[in-house]
């Protein structure tokens, strides 16, 4: 930042991209306000995992050196088994593991939310309601009646974001797109031996497939003992006819949603049904939507940005949205460290650069995922099957699983 003025950077959500940034930031010295909605990281659900690829390449040296090592977020720990998941595709499967050659980590959401505010002073309980802008600052105004005033704002508050309609000069109504999927999603714990064959199946989770669907079982943290672990899954089915108002799912009780999910995986093998006939009709979630967002590229920007879903939302078919997210902090936290706040002009068009840049990217990802979610289970007759990608990594054909390396203890 020799001889350079940086900007003052406004940071609307403190997810894990708005905290990547944040983090990027204080390591070169960046004055930045970061704000939250939510009143701490756990007033309400985080989420599940993320897979995190490489995590030297991914966060690109931009975190600094007191926070605590990434790996220390892996859900599957205090258990010494490896990131792993598998695809199921009849006789073949497709496996990625953390290893020398392909190194990864599933990431407890909460747990790396946790470590990404260390050293950070995050307002918390802050709604964005209004953003006003100009040539010389930006200032964003909040539903308790403060506001903060700064030389960049960058609008990281997910799917439904509130700076997106300020950026695109549309609603989200008018942009985002419902996934035609029918989705049903559970949680459950598993012990003993019926977390040891989850666990088999997929150290950190696994997809199997139907006819006409997708299951997704995958572990978000085992329990400090490690003798038990919490299980979520994902049932869903292609349906053009979700988004109709009269659609069965927006009506349909816990036990009607269970009910169809447990009908589905009745022609699966009964290793792959644990988790789905193991869950308690409370303990399946509202409705889930998937939504998208096809924007090809924004208006020409002034001072305020959008990056991660609040850019390019992305269903989550091939696990990239929260990928995309840090990338995104990454390479803004960058660009900022060579910006000048003086020089205005260069600072807005770095700006507008990088923003058609990422929504660019994030648009051919959404394709890719659009194109996965309608192929998947779905091999041509005589084709040989595609390695999917995941983690960053693509795959690799297995035809048999190998045995669970440690003893999973009974009560």
């Amino acid at each position: 930042m020799s001889g350079k003025t940086a900007p003052h950077v406004l940071i609307i959500g403190a997810g894990i991209g708005g905290l990547t940034l944040a983090q990027g930031l204080r390591k070169q010295g960046i004055t930045f306000d970061i704000f939250e909605r939510d009143t701490s990281t756990t007033s309400r659900g985080q989420g599940y995992c993320i897979g995190l690829f490489d995590l030297d390449t991914l966060f690109g040296g931009t975190l600094p050196d007191d926070l605590p090592d990434l790996r220390t977020t892996c859900h599957l720990q205090p258990l010494d088994l490896p990131s792993q998941a598998i695809f199921h595709a009849g006789p073949a499967k497709f496996m990625v593991e953390d290893s020398p050659e392909t190194p990864c980590v599933r990431a407890n959401r909460l747990r790396l939310r946790e470590l990404l505010c260390t050293g950070l002073n995050v307002q918390w309980g802050k709604q964005a309601e209004r953003i006003e802008e100009d040539d010389e600052k930006v200032t964003v105004f909040f539903q308790d009646g403060s506001s903060a005033t700064g030389d960049v704002l960058v609008g990281v508050d997910g799917a439904h974001s509130l700076v997106r309609p300020h950026v695109l000069k549309k609603s989200n109504d008018e942009v985002l797109n419902m996934s035609p999927n029918t989705i049903v999603v559970g949680e459950t714990k598993l012990r003993g031996a019926d977390f040891a064959q989850q666990l088999q199946l997929g150290h950190s989770c696994f997809m199997a497939f139907g006819k006409d669907f997708r299951l997704f079982s995958g572990l978000n943290r085992a329990t400090d003992d490690g003798k038990e672990g919490e299980y979520y899954w994902l049932m869903s089915a292609s349906d053009e006819t979700v988004t109709q108002p009269d659609h069965w799912l927006k009506t349909a009780s816990a036990e009607k949603k269970l009910e169809w999910a447990t009908e589905k995986v009745q022609g699966l093998q009964p290793l792959f049904r644990t988790t789905i006939e193991k869950t308690k009709p409370e303990a399946v979630k509202a409705t889930a939507m998937w939504w998208d967002a096809l924007i090809p590229e924004t208006p020409p920007v002034n001072r305020v940005i959008v990056i991660g879903d609040a850019a390019h939302p992305m269903t989550p078919a091939q696990g990239e949205g929260a990928i995309f997210a840090i990338k995104d902090a990454v390479a803004l936290s960058k660009v900022l460290a060579e910006a000048d706040k003086t020089d205005v002009a260069a600072l807005k068009t770095k700006l507008n650069d990088f923003q058609q840049d990422i929504v660019a990217k994030g648009h051919e990802a959404i394709m890719q995922g659009r194109a996965f979610l309608a192929q998947a289970g779905k091999p041509q007759p005589g084709a040989k099957p595609k390695p999917p990608k995941a983690w960053g990594y693509e795959t690799k054909m297995i035809f048999e699983l190998k045995p669970l390396p440690i003893t999973i203890a009974e009560d």
